[in-house]
């Protein structure tokens, strides 16, 4: 399997180049051949079809979750995650502080508010070093609706307070 996905080599690398990597590409590319060998009995019929033929949607969304998970472990990359749970820093006014702080209460009262199951995903998957697999391992819920819920609720924590994330970035 990895030897028909590595033919397109120099397509992942230029693929992973296109999504940011800059001098990361080549480890990109490697780290995305080991996260596929790592689960081959998972993706085996996903990213190489009945005929052959290099799923080449699958790949590229493997580059790029490496890509993001590279970059995050490098400090680069800036998630939802993150931003959510940073700090106040003491370099940042008192008017940001409190406007940070009053966003962060709104929020873990809004995600409160949506129910115990739906606050506890996304406490864990946003509150901890848990990745989606992890989760689901653990918990027996299936990760396609785990990943379905988060990514839904941080949509709609996104779109409820967007004024509230503006003005924190005019700081």
């Amino acid at each position: 399997m990895l030897e028909q996905i590595s033919q397109h080599h120099d397509e992942w690398v230029a693929m992973a180049k296109n999504l940011g990597g800059g001098d990361l590409c080549e480890d990109i590319v490697q780290d995305a051949y080991l996260r596929i060998h790592k689960y081959k009995e998972t993706v085996k019929g996903k990213i190489i079809n009945d005929k052959g033929i290099v799923n080449r949607f699958y790949m590229f969304s493997i580059v790029r979750n490496t890509l993001k998970t590279a970059l995050k472990k490098e400090g680069e990359y800036v998630s939802f995650s993150d931003f959510y749970y940073e700090e106040a820093r003491e370099d940042f006014s008192l008017e940001y502080e409190k406007a940070y702080q009053n966003l962060m209460n709104n929020i873990n009262n809004y995600v409160n508010s949506l129910g115990k199951y739906k606050s506890m995903l996304f406490n864990l998957y946003y509150k901890t070093d848990f990745s989606l697999r992890n989760i689901s391992a653990r918990s027996g819920i299936g990760l396609t609706h785990i990943h379905n819920t988060t990514r839904d609720m941080k949509l709609e924590v996104f779109k409820r307070f967007e004024d509230e994330f503006k003005k924190l970035k005019e700081f």
